[in-house]
């Protein structure tokens, strides 16, 4: 039996791709339980480490990038703390016995309110220090950086767990005090 070039490049990217996708799928990404906080220090410092080598930077530029690592690092280290809060929240909860209420809907805006302004703040504080830096990089650079920033931020590129996060989500998934997975009913017009 004789197979065509087209059939052969088919049948190898098939054999290649299945082991591929089973690794993936079995490894633990940055915001899965699987991974233990000394884990997710060593995902930063290589995170860190791979943005001052693609970005190519320079001794001056070092030093304007040494208060944007700092400060990406200090909002790491507070998601970590809240990460352990609420780790430990659940397991007095677990211990306890007593069943975890959902608090009511103005609660929770009042919540969501006080995360979203908190994490404005964060975002001035992070543009105060990365503008200076981002100032000093040329073309090629800046291009390199987006690339490299938004790769950094995970999660909290799309409003992350908890946030915002559009109106197609909220199509699916209903409105914020209702049922999961309840779609909305269409509107006339």
């Amino acid at each position: 039996m004789k197979l065509k070039l087209p059939g052969m490049l088919a049948a190898a990217l098939v054999t290649a791709a299945v082991p591929t996708a089973i690794v993936f799928a079995q490894a633990p990404g940055p915001h899965r339980p699987g991974l233990s906080a000394d884990a997710r220090a060593r995902l930063l410092d290589g995170r860190m480490a791979m943005a001052k080598t693609a970005l190519n930077l320079t001794n001056d530029q070092l030093k304007l990038w040494a208060p944007v690592e700092q400060h990406l690092r200090a909002t790491a280290a507070e998601r970590e703390k809240r990460r352990a809060e609420r780790r430990q929240e659940r397991e007095q909860m677990r211990q306890s016995g007593a069943e975890r209420q959902r608090p009511a809907l103005t609660d929770r805006l009042d919540r969501a309110s006080e995360r979203m302004a908190q994490r404005a703040e964060r975002m001035k504080a992070f543009a105060a220090v990365f503008k200076p830096f981002y100032a000093s990089l040329n073309d090629e650079q800046k291009a390199v950086a987006g690339v490299v920033l938004r790769e950094m931020r995970g999660h909290g590129g799309h409003g992350g767990r908890g946030g915002w996060r559009g109106p197609r989500w909220a199509e699916r998934h209903g409105p914020p005090g209702g049922p999961a997975g309840a779609p909305q009913a269409p509107q006339k017009q």
